[in-house]
């Protein structure tokens, strides 16, 4: 015969910690200390007057920003006296070849483009003149192909320097007018380098210039905040000695209960009816034969 066996159990236990008497007066003043904390959550006057100083700091206009701009807009223009050298240098190399020129052509050392130059083997030629055709004369071969050689001779002579000097103070005035343009278009790259150097500088020092002005109100508020955490941090590290403590030495006191009931089912019920009668039996016999 089939049937279920039910059975229901509830328990409740209720327990409460003293903590040792001392470790209590001690817990209790520490979170009393507590209280300015709690009271100022949303930070302490302190705390409150140091971010209103960065705020005001940030919110008013970058007074370097209009110079730091500037400064960047100048440097991408590029440097101010580039064009004046730039100029100077295509000048300089514009001069040299049109100074060479005559030289490449072969028209270089040409007297009648030069009339210092044609003056000079004028005197040349008259001082040679002078100086050959009286000791010809005298001999009677003056005109004598010996005279025009002796003249030809001397005339060579007499002009190979000077236009060996023409040439050379034609070079150097050259190589002089060349350098002066190199330097001055250098002194102003120089000049042009270290403007950008000093205002990249600047640029660079704009962001710490404009940042230094919130040192003061920084450093005031990383001392309000240590201040308005000491009370935190100094209850955690003596709550950490004594909740230890506490417990330890803490008494605990509770109640428990229990209650169940139990359903049988219709075989084990039967059973028990059978068993109930069968000792009934058993004793009502019992009785009999006695």
């Amino acid at each position: 015969m089939g049937g279920k066996s039910q059975t229901t159990q509830q328990t409740s236990q209720q327990s409460q910690l003293t903590p040792w008497a001392p470790a209590s007066g001690q817990i209790q003043g520490i979170l009393a200390g507590l209280n300015p904390s709690i009271g100022n959550l949303s930070g302490t006057p302190a705390v409150n007057a140091a971010y209103a100083a960065l705020m005001a700091n940030a919110s008013n206009p970058n007074p370097l920003g209009p110079p730091a701009m500037g400064a960047a807009t100048s440097l991408l223009g590029g440097g101010q006296n580039f064009g004046a050298a730039s100029n100077m240098l295509n000048a300089a190399y514009n001069r040299a070849t049109s100074q060479l020129s005559p030289y490449t052509s072969g028209s270089a050392l040409d007297p009648s483009s030069n009339p210092a130059l044609a003056r000079q083997l004028a005197t040349v030629r008259q001082d040679v003149t002078s100086s050959v055709n009286p000791m010809f004369a005298a001999a009677g071969r003056l005109g004598s192909p010996d005279n025009y050689q002796a003249l030809a001779r001397g005339i060579t002579q007499g002009e190979a320097p000077v236009l060996q000097n023409a040439a050379a103070n034609q070079l150097n005035a050259i190589n002089m007018a060349n350098a002066a343009g190199t330097g001055a278009a250098l002194g102003l790259i120089g000049a042009d380098t270290a403007n950008a150097g000093i205002l990249g500088q600047g640029i660079g020092n704009a962001a710490a210039a404009y940042g230094a002005q919130n040192l003061g109100p920084q450093a005031l508020l990383t001392a309000a905040l240590g201040q308005q955490n000491l009370p935190i941090e100094t209850a955690q590290q003596l709550l950490g000695l004594l909740t230890p403590l506490a417990a330890q030495f803490g008494t605990q006191t509770g109640n428990s209960a229990s209650q169940g009931t139990s359903t049988l089912s219709p075989a084990q019920q039967a059973w028990g009816w059978m068993s109930s009668l069968g000792n009934l039996a058993k004793a009502f016999t019992g009785d009999k034969k006695s």
